[in-house]
């Protein structure tokens, strides 16, 4: 699980991201079910930062991760990978993280991740924590 704190008010642009992270997350949730492929999933969340115009901080800066989500089980991170080039495919009771982030220079990384189980019919978000910016006074 991931959240955002910060210490006052983030400047607009991480308020920004963070919605268009929220907005990755329930359009996968709305999509996915046993036998969508992963590469789907991944190119569902490349095509929102696409079209939001936010490509060039999604998953890092420089070096950009090429993943938006992975496996949890008995290793930190296991199959299935949520990337553009896997052949795997959803299937019932795998559980996976997704975690759509972006970096913003000068500010950090903002974004979400969540676990969730592949049901018979859908997801099972598994994280139940608050997902918004938590802002510390």
């Amino acid at each position: 699980m991931t959240r955002v704190f910060s210490v006052g008010k983030l400047p607009e642009a991480a308020y920004k991201v963070h919605q268009v992270a929220l907005d990755i997350q329930n359009e996968i949730i709305n999509i996915a079910r046993p036998g969508t492929s992963c590469a789907e999933l991944y190119n569902v969340a490349t095509t929102i930062v696409e079209k939001e115009g936010l490509s060039a901080n999604f998953m890092g800066t420089k070096q950009q991760a090429k993943f938006v989500g992975h496996g949890i089980g008995l290793q930190i991170n296991e199959l299935p990978v949520l990337t553009p080039r896997s052949k795997e495919e959803l299937l019932p009771d795998m559980v996976f993280a997704l975690e759509p982030k972006f970096v913003l220079p000068g500010t950090g990384a903002v974004g979400i991740e969540n676990s969730f189980l592949v049901t018979q019919t859908g997801l099972e978000k598994l994280t139940l924590s608050e997902e918004q910016i938590i802002e510390l006074h």
